[in-house]
């Protein structure tokens, strides 16, 4: 009896976050996560740092600008485990559906640009900090490490992501190939309106494609879109309002060979939707599997550290010096 590749029907998010507030924003997640399971969807991608929004104001004006913005993303950031977290796998629990949802995580004193991952259980079963923040990111978040370069080995398939311009990092690439993944969510911010720009649809679209083709998966692509309250939240100004229009979404579902399957209009919120059948994996696999058969060990290695790295190891136990005023009290009682 020969193996057998299951078809998975996935979703794929285009929709603008309730700026900078986490409550509301996670209402919408799970409205939309409920939607695609009335569909009939079994994975669900958001775009990037979806709760609460992406950081737009890095790119509009200075750090003095943007610090009162800051501050906001900051109360509002998502702590893991919270009310939060629990609301969404509930809802991914609900639906029997596996949830990728990009997030600003707030961890100790830091923040972080994060996928967190559930499954159908609604268990969070993973996150995926992105490794490197793009230029001014690097004042919002801080950096993951080989640890967050998960894939997930799930009765769907083997579900992998990563965010934004890390799509275009060889190293990522081969570190994610290297761990066979079949189904890749990658989370991006709206696209800026020229084609010109680092951040336009047109390099974003084809770092999209080359991601689905060099790795061999089927890749769910969701990105947001700029609203009048986020213009009105942030611009002070023509030209920083001329940098933000309606729309500029890239919202689609990519096949193995870089053919699109789905995608939906660059200015409307919504979901797509596309069934991927594993099988046509295969025969990519017979041209190349660049950590496998078409690599070349004897003389081109990368060295992949799946290890944490943590900047303060702490040696020991707490010593604790509280001492109740009941206990104090006892203590003088038996001295006088």
């Amino acid at each position: 009896m020969s193996d057998v590749y299951g078809v998975v029907k996935v979703a794929a998010v285009q929709a603008a976050p309730c700026f900078l507030d986490r409550e509301k924003t996670v209402e919408k997640t799970c409205a939309l996560i409920d939607e695609a399971g009335s569909n009939g969807a079994k994975l669900i991608a958001f775009p990037e740092t979806y709760i609460p929004g992406y950081p737009w104001w890095l790119w509009l004006g200075d750090p003095g600008y943007g610090m009162p913005f800051f501050v906001e993303l900051y109360k509002n950031a998502v702590s893991v485990p919270s009310l939060a977290t629990q609301r969404i796998s509930e809802a991914a629990r609900r639906n029997k559906m596996y949830v990728c949802v990009s997030v600003t995580e707030k961890d100790g004193g830091s923040l972080y640009l994060t996928q967190l991952w559930f499954d159908p259980k609604g268990d969070m079963i993973g996150r995926h900090r992105k490794q490197k923040p793009s230029s001014v990111e690097r004042s919002i978040w801080g950096e993951g490490d080989g640890s967050h370069l998960k894939v997930f080995d799930t009765e769907i398939g083997r579900l992998g992501g990563l965010e934004c311009w890390e799509h275009l990092i060889p190293g990522n690439m081969l570190a994610m190939n290297a761990q066979n993944e079949q189904i890749h969510v990658q989370s991006w911010p709206t696209c800026l309106p020229s084609d010109d720009a680092v951040y336009g649809r047109y390099t974003l679209e084809i770092g999209a494609k080359a991601y689905s083709i060099i790795n061999q998966v089927f890749s769910v692509v969701s990105s947001a879109i700029y609203t009048q309250e986020m213009r009105d939240m942030l611009c002070q100004n023509d030209a920083q309002r001329a940098a933000m229009p309606d729309g500029h979404g890239m919202t689609m579902i990519i096949d193995p060979m870089g053919h699109v399957m789905a995608e939906l209009p660059p200015d409307e919120e919504g979901i797509c939707y596309a069934d991927c059948d594993l099988s046509a994996i295969i025969p990519v696999k017979y041209f190349s599997d660049p950590a496998g058969q078409y690599s070349t060990p004897g003389h081109l290695r990368m060295t992949f550290d799946r290890s944490p790295h943590r900047p303060v190891s702490i040696v020991g136990s707490e010593t604790n010096d509280k001492i109740s005023y009941e206990a104090l009290q006892s203590f003088e009682e038996e001295t006088k």
